[in-house]
């Protein structure tokens, strides 16, 4: 069994939330504060079981739009929670021994998906790795394994859990509402859905679990909402000494709404998110 635990929690995955239409989940609106107190919920019924399992450590990493999201007063206090510095998940190298995610949600573009978006709703459209759509589980999993770290589980929707399962093979997932459209869910019983994430994390980190990590050089695309935006990150990148352009476009020449850049290394990848 993984003995040092840490949770990664996003917020729009969590039982009772579908959010507002034209509208994420904002801190101080009203489906925000039933997140954050539902995300408790599930949090506290997973450290719980695992604290129980024998786990040693079972520590927090709230995430959602810069963290500050989950009162503490609202957690086991066995969690510890952590401040993070420096690049995407480099708190955590040699810190724990697995991740598990809570509340993460499935990528913009996702017919159905309950407030589907990756990194920033109003600005992105997509992400590529090698020419296939990429979400912030998908991130967060490579990163994470590129500091021994597998992946073990992920609550969410069942299209966000389906999306989880082809990002990581393997991984433990449970569905905490079934997803209709952006703003439209069907949810679960609370008391059948904490009892399951009891269950279940504890399978999940009780079996060992490949680290698979992304296979380098690879092709990372983003592409925005507006070329302006667009425009800025390239010169970001090729400033940075990163090899990037607009993609070829039989009709458009080139697509002025994408970049693609040629990336060698974990750590270009995480300068390309």
């Amino acid at each position: 069994m993984y003995k040092r635990i840490l949770l990664l929690c996003d917020l729009e995955g969590v039982n009772n939330v579908v959010g507002v239409p034209y509208e994420g989940l904002a801190k101080g609106t009203e489906q925000w504060e039933i997140a954050r107190r539902q995300a408790a919920l599930e949090l506290n019924a997973a450290a719980d079981a695992l604290y129980g399992a024998g786990a040693e450590v079972v520590a927090l990493w709230d995430n959602h739009g810069g963290g500050g999201n989950i009162e503490l007063t609202d957690l086991d206090e066995r969690i510890v929670t952590v401040q993070p510095k420096g690049p995407r998940l480099s708190f955590a190298a040699g810190a724990y021994d697995c991740v598990c995610f809570f509340g993460y949600h499935a990528m913009e573009g996702t017919l159905g998906g309950v407030l589907a978006h990756t990194m920033n709703s109003k600005a992105l459209q997509f992400y590529k790795w090698n020419g296939c759509y990429i979400g912030e589980v998908d991130m967060d999993a490579a990163i994470a394994a590129s500091h021994g770290m597998p992946s073990c589980f992920y609550a969410g929707g069942n299209i966000a859990c389906a999306q989880a399962r082809r990002a990581v093979d393997g991984i433990v997932t449970v569905v905490t509402k079934t997803e209709l459209s952006r703003n439209q869910a069907v949810f679960r019983d609370n008391g059948e859905l904490l009892a399951e994430i009891r269950e279940k994390i504890v399978e999940a980190v009780s079996r060992p679990v490949k680290a698979d990590c992304l296979q380098f050089p690879g092709v990372m695309e983003k592409s925005f909402k507006r070329v302006e935006d667009a425009a800025a990150y390239l010169a970001r990148l090729q400033a940075a000494g990163i090899e990037a352009d607009y993609p070829d476009d039989e009709i458009l020449g080139k697509d002025a709404h994408t970049v693609a850049a040629k990336v060698g290394d974990m750590d270009t990848f995480i300068k390309c998110i």
